[in-house]
C-alpha cells in the first residue's frame, strides 16, 4: 500500500495544498474534541511535524461523504380543490 503525501492527496482532491492542510488541522482539533465547521479528512502522521500522509481509500471517502447528489425533485401533481364554475371535466378531477 502506498500512502499519498498532501500535493498528491490535494491533487486528487483539487486543493491547493495550503487549503487540505487547513482540512487536516481542522480534522486534528475535532479528533482532539474542539468543535468545529467544515469539512474533516483521515489522515495518518507518526508525530507532530512528520509529513501528513493519506490511504488513497480515505481520499474517495472523502468525496463520497462530500458529493452532493440531489434527488430530481417531483412535482406534485396540480389538484384544483375548486373549479370555480368551470367545467370539472376540464380538470380531470
Amino acid at each position: 500500500m502506498r500512502l499519498l503525501g498532501i500535493r498528491e492527496a490535494a491533487q486528487m482532491l483539487g486543493y491547493t495544498e495550503k487549503g487540505l492542510r487547513k482540512i487536516v488541522e481542522r480534522s486534528r482539533a475535532k479528533a482532539n474534541g474542539a468543535r468545529t465547521r467544515g469539512p474533516t479528512i483521515r489522515y495518518f502522521q507518526t508525530c507532530k511535524g512528520a509529513p501528513v500522509k493519506f490511504k488513497r481509500e480515505w481520499i474517495e471517502e472523502f468525496i463520497d461523504e462530500y458529493t452532493v447528489d440531489p434527488a430530481p425533485q417531483k412535482v406534485p401533481e396540480f389538484v384544483p380543490k375548486e373549479t370555480f364554475g368551470l367545467d370539472a371535466e376540464l380538470f380531470d378531477v
